[in-house]
């Protein structure tokens, strides 16, 4: 039995659905791909820049701290009395 021109039509029409189908997909698979590029980038500059965010904090800190004793320190020789002998 030969198909009829219906069947081989509903055939052709199902292959090109698929064709189109798969195009689809692969396009999706492309950008899936390059955003999970870009996720890997942003994430590495993201590590970065918190990194750096926290080696800055710990200087402030450390530079508040001198600061804070030298402040003291200051206060302390300009009160301190001296007697003229």
């Amino acid at each position: 039995m030969e198909p009829s021109t219906g069947e081989q039509a509903g055939g052709n029409k199902m292959e090109d659905m698929i064709k189109e189908l798969s195009a689809a997909l692969s396009g999706v698979k492309h950008e899936q791909d390059y955003m999970e590029v870009r996720e890997r980038i942003h994430r590495s500059i993201n590590d970065n820049t918190n990194s750096r965010v926290v080696m800055w904090s710990v200087f402030e800190a450390l530079v508040l701290v001198a600061m804070t004793i030298g402040q003291v320190y200051y206060l302390k020789q300009f009160f301190e009395v001296r007697r003229v002998v």
